[in-house]
């Protein structure tokens, strides 16, 4: 067995609290990790540490799917290879005493009882998993970043809670973000399925509108800098419909269902990786075990549940290489429904009885800490802040005001309205010289003062005193040349 990546302080503070609880006999504990917190690591430590004294340890993965990936990065941490539980695998090897299976698989067969079950993506308590705490005496060690299942605390019976999202954004282990809003869509006499989400058809029907469309795709143009995005959709119907608007505008991407097999998505994955796609889509396939570089998120769908609000934002929030924030457009009203992830956080496990009185402070603190939206402007503002740090409103009293879709505003994140410099301005400037050489290259041979306008546009100023270098135009700038273009198409229309 190789050496093991050493444990991070919140890391190995939960392994000390894992190793109190099971000396206080609560032996089904669950390990609260948000995404990025490392969990494939500590599993790594408790595997080893229950090799290490002899035991036969089962590592429970959530999908089929999922079944390679998750072995092979818990080799990375440096586990020797396991043996697979599953059909026709060419690791399969019952003899091993580290063994990976999905729920899926062991819920069809008898399988010699383990000495230690790690259960990944606990929350979503299969039925499987259910019956074997009920009926084993062995531990079970439940892994999740979303632990706001109501009843979970029937079944796992101590919460391992080391460190918030919002510590770890503010010690650098996530990601910290920018986020743009509000567009709110109508979502009266929509429906909730079983699992807690808007029905999809009729949530599809509400985001298919050629305004919100419209809006998704304009303000990646405008904000998104052609990095890395995932985008999730209300159906597929709706995550083709955003596709084929990608495709219209040239902008590479894909859409991703669960009929997408296995290995045409590690393509698809990997093109993602290398930059030949730019925008991934899907309904739901992209909210667990992607763990690819991404920058940009597109919330193209309204969540109910805090759960998949937080899986979603779990996808953008580790750290990459190039990546000083990660961008959030949500067109969804999820912000002003759910509030920043950073303040979703619970101390205690539902158990399915009556709340008690600091789960509902806990509630009522969560519901302080949501941003409010301006009566005026509709902007949406940090909780505790009475005046519009846009448009200076300061309400006396509450007010009603219908909602109306239409351009993002950037409502968090670190410098939220940084001044253009001088160096800024003669960048941006020599990229519209370059690209009026593309442009010439092309045959098209626009006007001088086409250009002047559009650095008027971005900057409210003529551009004087600066150089007439020019160099090749960013993805950027690109980008906001595009979405200008669009926005004057659109508003020629309506004319």
């Amino acid at each position: 067995m190789n050496e093991l990546y050493p444990l991070r302080p919140h890391q190995q503070d939960a392994l000390n609290m894992l190793k109190e609880s099971f000396k206080q006999g609560k032996t089904r504990p669950l390990v609260y990790a948000a995404t990025g917190w490392g969990k494939t690591v500590l599993a790594a430590h408790i595997v080893e540490g229950a090799l290490n004294k002899g035991k036969r340890v089962c590592f429970i993965a959530p999908y089929i799917t999922l079944i390679n990936q998750t072995a092979k990065s818990l080799m990375d941490q440096g586990l020797p290879q396991p043996g697979i539980i599953q059909s026709n695998h060419p690791w399969s090897n019952p003899e091993l005493r580290f063994q990976v299976a999905s729920v899926q698989t062991l819920s069809r067969r008898t399988v010699e009882e383990f000495d230690l079950y790690i259960v990944d993506e606990c929350d979503l308590l299969y039925s499987f998993v259910r019956e074997l705490i009920e009926t084993t005496d062995k531990p079970v060690i439940g892994l999740t970043a979303t632990p706001y299942r109501k009843g979970l605390g029937k079944y796992y019976n101590n919460l391992i809670s080391s460190i918030t999202v919002e510590q770890l954004i503010e010690q650098g282990y996530l990601c910290n973000y920018k986020a743009w809003a509000p567009c709110q869509p109508d979502m009266k006499g929509v429906k909730v399925n079983t699992v807690g989400e808007y029905q999809e058809s009729q949530a599809a029907d509400k985001m298919m509108t050629p305004q919100i469309t419209g809006s998704i795709t304009d303000t990646w143009l405008r904000l998104g800098e052609n990095e890395p995005t995932l985008c999730y959709a209300t159906s597929v119907i709706h995550a083709n419909h955003i596709g084929n608007e990608f495709d219209r505008l040239g902008i590479s991407n894909r859409v991703i269902t669960a009929a997408t097999d296995t290995e045409e998505r590690e393509e698809v994955y990997d093109d993602f990786s290398n930059r030949k796609i730019t925008v991934l889509i899907s309904v739901m396939v992209l909210v667990a075990g992607f763990d690819r570089e991404v920058f940009n998120l597109i919330l193209a769908r309204p969540i109910k549940s805090d759960r998949v609000f937080m899986q979603i934002f779990g996808r953008g929030l580790r750290v990459n290489e190039g990546k000083d924030f990660l961008r959030v457009f949500d067109h969804g009203g999820n912000i002003e429904r759910l509030g920043y992830p950073e303040h979703i956080h619970i101390d205690e496990l539902d158990t399915g009885e009556a709340k008690e009185a600091n789960s509902a402070k806990q509630t009522e603190e969560r519901e302080e800490k949501k941003p409010k939206k301006c009566p005026k402007c509709h902007i949406m503002k940090d909780a505790g802040v009475n005046e519009c740090p846009s448009c200076g409103f300061a309400p006396r009293r509450s007010e009603d005001v219908e909602v109306q879709d239409g351009e993002l505003i950037q409502i968090k994140g670190p410098e939220k309205s940084k001044k253009a410099t001088k160096d800024d301005k003669q960048k941006f400037w020599s990229e519209l010289l370059g690209y009026r050489k593309i442009l010439r290259a092309r045959g098209k041979n626009y006007k001088d003062g086409w250009f002047s306008n559009k650095y008027r546009e971005k900057f409210n100023v003529w551009p004087r005193g600066l150089s007439d270098i020019s160099t090749d135009p960013t993805e950027s700038t690109l980008g906001w040349i595009k979405s200008q273009q669009i926005a004057f198409s659109k508003s020629k229309e309506k004319r």
